[in-house]
């Protein structure tokens, strides 16, 4: 009997233990905002769940290296399932041919094309020559590059996924001819019933139009758009999305500058939680359970001097 006994407590702590992983330890879905805003501002997102890896936006040449490439190989990256560029800024796309070279593997690039007039008339933001090399290296590399569209979805799983809500092509849009950063694939990471809404550098002529009639941005938190500097999707976008959090990639120097002080006084304003590549590091969020948590690299005193 006394054999019986121990053997039930036992067996019953290891069904405990069983139900505790079951229910303590789900798969996890994390996005890290990658801290490629060390000289100057740029995107780098690693959305990851299952052994699935997806990357939004590859920063500059001049950062990737230094910095993403590294970030990739520590956490043990060796294939990408897919790289999204949301649009063709050097900021954005700078990474891609570094992130080939380096031996990971990359499934399939998602790109759209602008056309050569486009580029010309920012050639302060990219230059065209550098997508026929992404498409070069890209067949070298045997990856395909595909178009993307609205209602594409990278899917981790059943309830885990990033669709892109809105893509426009700077010419055929609501509002007319735009900016090149009009183009910007607006995407939503949904895990569960969390929400989190990725704008690439979504400007104010076409963000305004989102504000006003899109009726499935509300997320829990904000990649704020262009790096919060002037031009980008006006208050009331914020307000559309309503989220309880945002992540500005960029410079410390950016974010306190005069450049900044319009989405300064915002998140002020709203009470959102601010987290800032520049000043926090890595900032890695973490989804589970219908719950999330923020986490960052550094945890700075503060981050620049109130405006008076």
């Amino acid at each position: 009997m006394k054999y019986r006994y121990v053997l039930g407590v036992v067996l019953l702590i290891a069904f405990c233990i069983y139900q505790g992983k079951t229910l303590l330890s789900p798969s996890k879905l994390t996005w890290t905002s990658i801290n490629v805003c060390h000289t100057i501002q740029g995107d780098a997102h690693l959305i990851s769940k299952a052994g699935k890896h997806y990357l939004i936006d590859t920063a500059t040449h001049r950062e990737a290296p230094l910095y993403l490439v590294p970030y990739l190989k520590k956490h043990g990256i060796k294939k990408l399932d897919a790289i999204l560029v949301t649009h063709p800024h050097f900021d954005h796309y700078g990474g891609v041919v570094d992130i080939m070279e380096s031996n990971i593997t990359v499934k399939t690039i998602y790109m759209n094309m602008p056309t050569r007039a486009q580029m010309d008339k920012e050639w302060w933001g990219g230059e065209y020559k550098h997508l026929i090399t992404i498409q070069k290296f890209a067949k070298k590399h045997h990856t395909k590059i595909l178009p993307i569209t609205k209602g594409l979805k990278l899917t981790f799983d059943r309830k885990s996924y990033i669709d892109v809500r809105y893509i426009y092509d700077g010419i055929h849009t609501p509002v007319g001819e735009t900016s090149i950063n009009d183009m910007s694939a607006i995407t939503m990471i949904v895990d569960g019933k969390n929400r989190f809404l990725l704008t690439g550098d979504l400007d104010e002529k076409l963000g305004a139009y989102l504000a006003k009639h899109a009726t499935d941005l509300k997320a829990d938190i904000l990649k704020v758009p262009h790096h919060a500097a002037t031009t980008l999707a006006p208050a009331s976008f914020f307000k559309k999305v309503n989220p309880s959090a945002v992540i500005v990639p960029t410079t410390a120097s950016l974010w306190c500058s005069d450049r900044c002080k319009g989405v300064r006084q915002l998140v002020q304003k709203e009470h959102y939680q601010t987290y800032i590549n520049g000043f926090h590091g890595d900032i890695t969020v973490t989804s589970y359970n219908n719950k999330y948590i923020i986490s960052t690299e550094k945890s700075p005193k503060e981050l620049c001097k109130e405006d008076e």
